[in-house]
């Protein structure tokens, strides 16, 4: 960008931000305020004080006024996706093959191929070895309503016929993977308990009785400010009501609650990818309940020895008769 062009940009911004300077000092013969410079200049508040400390943080410098480079910066996103991470894995399972021979075998099959530190650094982040799958802890409860684990799920607009944000609820038991999944139009503690309320009677309509349930720390499920308020709150009064524990997850560690974010994935993968555009909240209903029929009665789930959720509570029934 030549000087000129920089001049024409910044002219403008300049000229307020001066103006601005002289309200605040008193000295302007124009404004009074600055929310007349605002609306003489159609601008916000809010923009003028954020262009006017980035100009005199650079010395009032022009070519800190000029728009900022967008997009990501370098090293923010990972190089691979988890698609691409795993065919490496698999290679290096299956052949004992080291990163420089992956280095060659994946020439012209990736999108953006990966430099011999990007696939070292691969194996690195999965359990390769004795040594690191012993430190990996795996759990699945004893029993029906032992823990079970809720969250919250953001849906985009894009899907929805009136072009408005709405939410998913989300809870899945521990032990047989049973999911229940409600469609709520915002998540507060009072859409999110109403939506646990029916979820357990979905489960108690399936032969067991909740116990505990995992959370994260979200205004929805807690009051984290104070004990006196987490006493009041919404959500938590209605599990001391129906006695239940709660259970939270450690702050910015959504892998405590593992299972209900492995059920978002697949949630996303096998149902909301293939929706159509312009969803009213019944077909979206009936979209959610058909999947929900399909995960529960057909899906056969790996940690589970393939078992369904079905066949997993028929049989701890039989144990109990």
């Amino acid at each position: 960008m030549n000087t000129s062009t920089a001049n024409l940009l910044t002219s403008k911004c300049i000229t307020i931000l001066q103006e601005y300077e002289k309200v605040k000092a008193g000295q302007s013969t124009n404004f009074k305020t600055v929310d007349q410079l605002c609306k003489a200049h159609y601008v916000h508040r809010k923009d003028i004080h954020k262009y006017y400390e980035r100009w005199m943080k650079s010395g009032k410098d022009r070519s800190s006024l000029l728009p900022q480079k967008r997009g990501p910066k370098v090293g923010k996103y990972k190089l691979l996706s988890k698609e691409e991470e795993h065919i490496i894995l698999k290679i290096h399972r299956r052949l004992g093959a080291n990163e420089f021979e992956i280095f060659h075998l994946l020439k012209n099959n990736f999108k953006t191929h990966p430099s011999v530190s990007t696939i070292y650094r691969t194996f690195k982040h999965y359990p390769l070895n004795k040594a690191r799958k012993e430190k990996i802890k795996r759990y699945v409860k004893r029993y029906p309503g032992e823990l079970l684990h809720a969250d919250t799920y953001y849906l985009a607009k894009s899907i929805m016929q009136d072009r408005k944000y709405y939410y998913l609820f989300g809870i899945i038991d521990d032990y047989s993977r049973l999911a229940y999944v409600e469609l709520i139009k915002a998540i507060n503690a009072a859409n999110v308990t109403k939506a646990f309320f029916h979820s357990v009677q979905y489960f108690l309509a399936h032969g067991f009785e909740p116990e505990s349930v995992m959370t994260d720390n979200g205004v929805e499920f807690t009051a984290y400010t104070s004990q006196k308020a987490k006493k009041t709150h919404f959500f938590e009064t209605m599990l001391n009501i129906v006695g239940i524990d709660h259970i939270y997850t450690r702050p910015y560690h959504p892998q405590t609650n593992g299972k209900i974010e492995r059920f978002w994935r697949i949630l996303l993968n096998e149902c909301i990818v293939h929706l159509s555009f312009g969803q009213t909240i019944d077909t979206l209903t009936n979209e959610l309940n058909s999947f929900l029929y399909h995960y529960n009665y057909e899906h056969r789930h790996g940690a589970l020895d393939y078992q369904t959720s079905l066949n997993r509570l028929t049989a701890v029934t039989e144990m109990l008769k």
